[in-house]
């Protein structure tokens, strides 16, 4: 981080974080640069990281301890978890959020490689619900494709100019 810092980075992400005792390091040495960051967390569910600690404790954890917090949220980590955990993490601080999921498909670590995916809801109408229930930001991380952005950049623009949500199965 300070190598980044000194090149004159504007933000820091500290991302795909797994562990909070590894992100309270992280944030102090982030605030001892004095440069602005955010944090995005891994997650193993709708309410913990992958480490098993509630996301809802990590954002107490976080709450006005760190000046240069700008922004929370979750990254790789399945979509179908993301609604509720944008719901944990507006519910426990007042920092805006940003949600990058992966595509839905899991990884082997065996064989190195992804598989499956749920295939319940479009990119575009997950985007839809991740805005609806207060995400800032919302964009792919692992095996999401130029076409998850492209449905994203279309709810965002239609988020934008206040237009209707993209038709949804139903729940």
């Amino acid at each position: 981080m300070r190598f980044l810092a000194e090149e004159g980075a504007d933000l820091l992400l500290i991302e795909t974080q797994p562990s909070l005792r590894e992100v309270l390091v992280e944030a102090e040495i982030a605030e001892a640069l004095g440069k602005e960051f955010w944090i995005s967390f891994s997650c193993r569910d709708g309410r913990h990281i992958n480490e098993g600690t509630p996301i809802s404790e990590c954002m107490r954890s976080l709450n006005d301890r760190f000046p240069h917090l700008r922004m929370v949220g979750v990254n790789c980590t399945m979509p179908v978890f993301i609604e509720s955990l944008i719901r944990e993490i507006r519910a426990n601080t007042d920092l805006p959020v940003a949600v990058y999921p992966n595509s839905g498909e899991t990884y082997d670590p065996v064989t190195k490689t992804w598989h499956g995916g749920d295939g319940s809801f479009s990119f575009e109408q997950y985007a839809f619900r991740y805005y609806q229930a207060g995400a800032r930001a919302v964009g792919g991380c692992c095996t999401t494709t130029a076409d998850h952005i492209s449905q994203v950049a279309a709810v965002s623009r239609k988020m934008t100019a206040g237009m209707a949500a993209p038709r949804t199965a139903a729940p």
